[in-house]
């Protein structure tokens, strides 16, 4: 396994850390992949962290939120049965989900969204927690149970698990998924105990209980963060998170919110020398803000690429979420076949995605308790086609096309000095990219993702390997050359 690489991990308080990863062309560990390629996934919503419109019958006692709706269900029929529903309900999400389905779609991981009080069954809360109260329900209910059968069903599937702290205690926001209240304040980040219980118990038991699946994509430590213009408590969590996973785990990746701010925290990557361990979680809705509402569907469409955009170079992003829903008052200024613009809105979207965020993104939502969701749906979405399915093949390029990358980029240079130049650094940089994808799509006809990250710790090797020069910018450009040649279907 990897685990070796736990003892390999270069580290500094004032550099990036390297992670050496074996050479280009004999990348033959799965775990490897699932941590660093691009994801075609899909959001388990509702599984655990209870949403009213997905899931209404767990509601049926009262409340808006998982908190008031099972403090409802205790006051009305008692703890036993409480947690007798819940556990019911997760054996019923569960039995729906159709795996050989999302294997054949060519789906690559889930994002898994998990709530404080269900790590290890609520064992690792304290009393100034607002679901601590709870406590003998969940423990009784067993969700944690039910994790770990799904990141075995998926391993079972080659598909990779995402495992979200979608819900923190006193909330990263005031949203109903926050799982504690709908408005009000959000008071995680300004709180020292609970981020205090959070960093130091329960993120290191979910990776220390998890890391032995092979399968494990990392794990999110935020969900949709509020804004925040300063975002230096948002910035001091993050950072004592990671250290936190980098004292369990060399190798998963940390995925953080990005404040609905991307360039705030892909700065922040880059100067606080965390990027080649974050990645950064961007989630795209067109059906909410008014400025949205008041566009027609094709301007929505046509707006898209200029109001989705990160910066690649300093930080690896994840498109976390997303649907193909769109506020009324947008279709209500659209005319045409209403199948016909969400396909378009769809495919738009993903080829977007795939292209601005290197680690991929994940639909909201998989299944919802009654119908199929319609266009918050995944199974619809991609049966329709406005989800395409995942590509099943791959074109290997020939040795020509990668000599004529090489001799253009010579000749390029003929006349600007380059016979003073290193050109075989370029050459370097593109075939041994090359054989990085080449082993990506040699597992399930993946792609390499987190671009950003590998790039540093295939920089920072080959310096070591054949010394630095002032002719580096030639592998770096031999490296960007490969992704946008080879890394696509």
């Amino acid at each position: 396994m990897f685990d070796k690489l736990k003892q390999k991990v270069f580290s500094s308080t004032r550099e990036p850390r390297v992670l050496d990863i074996p050479p280009p062309g004999q990348i033959n560990d799965n775990l490897i992949i699932y941590q660093s390629r691009s994801n075609y996934g899909v959001n388990f919503g509702s599984l655990f962290v209870l949403e009213k419109y997905i899931y209404g019958s767990l509601f049926s006692a009262g409340g808006d939120v998982e908190f008031d709706a099972v403090t409802n269900q205790v006051n009305s029929t008692g703890v036993d049965d409480a947690a007798k529903r819940l556990s019911d309900h997760y054996d019923a999400y569960l039995n729906k989900v159709d795996w050989g389905w999302l294997k054949s779609v060519g789906c690559t991981a889930i994002r898994l969204p998990v709530g404080y009080w269900h790590i290890n069954n609520g064992a690792l809360m304290s009393s100034d927690q607002k679901f601590y109260s709870l406590k003998d329900v969940y423990a009784k209910a067993a969700p944690w149970n039910r994790v770990k059968q799904v990141i075995a069903k998926a391993n079972d599937n080659s598909i990779g698990v995402l495992i979200d702290l979608h819900a923190l205690p006193g909330g990263a926001n005031t949203g109903e998924h926050s799982g504690e209240q709908s408005g009000g304040t959000a008071t995680f980040f300004g709180n020292s105990s609970y981020v205090s219980s959070v960093t130091n118990t329960m993120i290191p038991f979910m990776v220390q209980d998890l890391q032995s699946n092979e399968n494990m994509v990392g794990i999110q430590i935020v969900n949709e963060a509020d804004f925040d213009n300063d975002g230096s408590k948002e910035k001091s969590y993050y950072t004592k998170a990671v250290a936190k996973v980098r004292s369990v785990s060399g190798t998963w990746p940390i995925f953080i919110s990005d404040g609905w701010w991307p360039q705030q925290f892909s700065d922040w990557a880059q100067s606080s020398n965390l990027y080649p361990d974050v990645v950064i979680d961007s989630h795209v809705y067109r059906c909410f803000s008014d400025s949205d509402k008041s566009k027609s569907v094709p301007q929505i469409i046509q707006d898209l690429p200029g109001s989705v955009q990160y910066d690649q170079t300093k930080a690896d992003f994840v498109v976390g979420e997303f649907s193909c829903v769109l506020d009324q008052q947008s279709w209500n200024k659209t005319s045409g076949d209403h199948n016909t613009r969400v396909k378009q809105y769809g495919n738009t979207q993903t080829q977007l995605f795939t292209k601005e965020a290197s680690v991929g993104w994940f639909f909201w939502t998989l299944q919802f308790e009654y119908g199929d969701g319609g266009e918050w749906g995944f199974v619809p979405m991609v049966n329709e086609g406005a989800i395409p399915k995942r590509p099943t093949s791959w074109n290997k390029p020939s040795d020509s096309d990668v000599q004529k990358i090489i001799t253009d980029h010579v000749n390029y240079w003929a006349d600007k000095g380059g016979d003073k130049m290193e050109h075989w650094r370029f050459e370097d940089g593109l075939k041994n990219t090359l054989l990085d994808i080449e082993s990506f799509v040699a597992f399930n006809n993946s792609l390499l993702g987190r671009t950003c990250a590998w790039k540093h710790n295939r920089r920072a090797q080959y310096v070591r390997q054949k010394g630095d020069s002032q002719y580096m910018w030639e592998w770096d450009q031999g490296f960007d050359q490969a992704l946008s040649n080879f890394n696509h279907y």
